[in-house]
């Protein structure tokens, strides 16, 4: 098992982006990783109760959904 920190710096401007880092995470954890997922500059906002709610990136799953999904799993913010 493998310890990750992964960074996502973009926030409600760019959706698409926003995303990755959260499907990141999620895919290391399924895989038995140590994750924390770091969110920094603009994606610090993302953070905020309500924030992602609406939020999708092109061809991915809502952010709503991964975000609930990261925090029911435990991993840190």
């Amino acid at each position: 098992m493998a310890r990750f920190v992964i960074a996502g710096s973009k926030g409600t401007d760019d959706p698409t982006m926003a995303t990755l880092p959260f499907i990141a995470s999620q895919e290391a954890h399924k895989q038995g990783h140590e994750v924390v997922l770091w969110l920094q500059a603009e994606a610090v906002v993302l953070a905020k109760k309500g924030m992602v709610d609406g939020l999708q990136g092109v061809g991915l799953p809502a952010l709503k959904v991964l975000a609930n999904t990261i925090l029911s799993q435990g991993i840190p913010l």
